[in-house]
């Protein structure tokens, strides 16, 4: 039996197995360590203004129960001031965000609309930090003011989407 395999035989049989085992290794591979080299398709306005939306709202929910833990003494000025300041760094972010996105003509109004919310947004959570670094723990009508302000942003923003009309 061992005069029917030659050592050519046994070499190309050992470079095949070599080939389909380093193939299959950078499959699995070049994907893993480089994400954002495959090519994605572009997003839909719809996307952007749906992912935007949705890390908004989560971001001013979360804010809101850390605000009045703060306000009954579970969250420290200090863990409350991080927070507001990651806030802000994400809205920012999310502003860009839009403001890159290069909408098409019918969805303009609805991503300036919600940049305007954005940036009233942001002015809400500066009057929050200074109520916090202050340590002012009562209810304020600028607070509520300015909650009003970016929520009437959103929902003129979410009025103006071309979706449905």
């Amino acid at each position: 039996m061992l005069g029917l395999a030659s050592k050519k035989g046994i070499a190309v049989t050992a470079g095949i197995a070599a080939a389909i085992v380093g193939a299959s290794f950078l499959i699995w591979l070049v994907p893993q360590s480089s994400p954002g080299t495959l090519i994605t398709p572009p997003r839909t306005e719809l996307e952007i203004m749906n992912d935007v939306y949705s890390r908004h709202n989560n971001t001013a929910t979360i804010i809101e129960s850390k605000f009045e833990q703060w306000k009954q003494g579970n969250v420290t000025t200090v863990d409350m001031v991080n927070e507001i300041s990651r806030d802000q760094t994400d809205v920012q972010n999310m502003g860009n965000e839009l403001a890159n996105a290069k909408p098409a003509q019918e969805w303009q109004e609805s991503f300036n609309t919600y940049t305007k919310a954005l940036d009233s947004y942001t002015k809400y959570l500066s009057a929050m930090v200074t109520k916090v670094q202050s340590g002012d723990k009562s209810d304020s009508q600028e607070l509520d003011s300015l909650r009003h302000e970016w929520q009437g942003y959103v929902d003129s923003a979410v009025s103006a989407m071309p979706v449905g009309k």
